[in-house]
């Protein structure tokens, strides 16, 4: 490889500024590339422990230097073909994602590398507290949370890298090489960035880049592109949600776990399956008392309160109808009315809720609608639903006064009209309804 000195790196999110720091580690001459003028987000992304305003530029300042970089660090969010990068891509700049980085400084710890449209960070999650639960000392993050580069940037030991990855994150990886990778399921999604399903479906394929025939794929059988997966050498694990081996579904009492769904069911096995090919020992009773305890994750059909015979649950991290779909088929043993909370940003103009909800006229006893789609899901929807355009979360809460039964906030859009992201919505969600429902206790 040759020594790559001046590293640029695109987009100062989370993942960015750990490969900023990184990069400060390994003495490399770095640049930092954001949105806007460097002196009004210096301060604020808190880079000025980092470095100096001297090595800050906004992206149409460092358009004219891109390419004279030995390699572009690009977060998530950015894409190859961002007019500011026009000059390096026709030069051949190499330009890589924030996985591959810090891959390239942790490759000697095992990775099990986790993507799909829905499920990624539950299962990415329950596998790596199975794992902990059962001894080992691992490392989780990727798309997740926690940058990738913070491994490389720690000084512990560590026995597994459990990372989540996107499609964003894959179109730029060259040597992320994970021994066990799941893909859990395709629908689709970011039409803003994929022009068809099939494109979309090929950029999570990446994860089998660079796996071989000693490495294993979980793959989920909700997904309509699986022949693309036949050209890869690498190990295949089927499932199929809904359908599970009836060995495993014996051999664990479901009754007794604290999240919701046949979706859950499916994303345990998931996490079982990896646990079992890393040949954990005593795995069935560990596993059977990690169903028992797991609380789920949050921002994912996250129970926040109970009031006056309304029960709350946040699912903000939903931001296609798939993922809504999937939260209320979470309750369908339930014979109290549901209340849906539904609304953001409007993602394409081909968007349409009401195919997916259909199927749920009878189970759904009233949408509230929020966000920039307030009016948009309001006129689609009003004709099937019981539907109120309430605009956003506090009138929700105002609306939803003397209701039993259950409210989920599960939005189906994302949530840049109104939130930072889908976290700042879930949290937000979560303090609003607290400030608007008491709780006796």
């Amino acid at each position: 490889m040759n020594k790559i000195n001046k590293v640029a790196i695109f987009g100062m999110g989370k993942s960015g500024k750990a490969a900023l720091r990184l990069a400060k580690k390994l003495n490399q001459d770095v640049y930092a590339v954001n949105k806007g003028d460097p002196h009004e987000w210096w301060k604020s992304e808190g880079l000025d422990g980092i470095c100096t305003t001297c090595s800050c530029f906004s992206e149409e300042d460092f358009a004219q230097h891109f390419h004279k970089m030995d390699e572009i660090i690009l977060s998530p969010g950015i894409p190859v073909t961002h007019p500011a990068l026009k000059r390096a891509v026709e030069k051949g700049v190499p330009i890589i994602s924030e996985i591959e980085y810090a891959f390239r400084h942790t490759s000697n710890v095992p990775v099990i590398a986790i993507t799909g449209t829905n499920g990624k960070t539950t299962t990415t999650t329950m596998i790596a507290e199975a794992l902990v639960k059962s001894g080992k000392r691992v490392f989780c993050g990727g798309n997740i949370g926690t940058p990738y580069c913070e491994l490389a940037l720690s000084e512990g030991t560590t026995e597994y890298a459990v990372i989540e990855v996107s499609s964003f994150q894959l179109e730029t990886i060259r040597d992320f090489h994970p021994r066990i990778g799941l893909y859990l399921n395709l629908f689709p999604n970011h039409s803003e960035r994929y022009g068809s399903v099939r494109d979309y479906a090929l950029a999570k394929y990446r994860l089998l880049t660079n796996m071989t025939e000693e490495d294993h794929l979980i793959i989920g059988t909700e997904n309509p592109h699986l022949e693309e997966m036949k050209k890869y050498p690498v190990q295949v694990h089927y499932f199929t949600k809904g359908d599970l081996p009836s060995q495993f579904r014996s051999m664990f009492d479901f009754t007794r776990a604290r999240v919701r769904g046949e979706h859950n069911e499916a994303n345990f096995y998931a996490a079982y399956e990896t646990l079992r090919l890393l040949e954990i020992p005593e795995l069935p009773r560990l596993f059977q008392e990690f169903i028992n305890e797991f609380p789920g994750v949050a921002h994912r059909l996250e129970f926040v309160l109970e009031s006056e015979g309304l029960a709350l649950y946040n699912d903000a991290k939903s931001t296609n109808a798939l993922a809504t779909t999937t939260a209320i088929r979470a309750f369908k043993e339930s014979t109290e009315p549901l209340y849906l909370i539904l609304g953001g940003k409007l993602r394409s103009e081909s968007d349409r809720l009401l195919p997916d909800l259909l199927p749920f006229k009878g189970k759904i006893a009233k949408i509230f609608t929020i966000g920039d789609v307030t009016d948009r899901l309001y006129n689609e929807l009003r004709s099937d639903f019981s539907v109120e355009r309430a605009g956003d979360l506090i009138r929700v809460f105002e609306l939803a006064q003397g209701l039993k039964g259950n409210l989920v906030f599960s939005p189906a859009f994302p949530s840049f009209d109104q939130f930072k992201n889908y976290v700042d919505r879930g949290e937000k969600f979560k303090v609003w309804a607290r400030e608007a429902f008491p709780v006796v206790r």
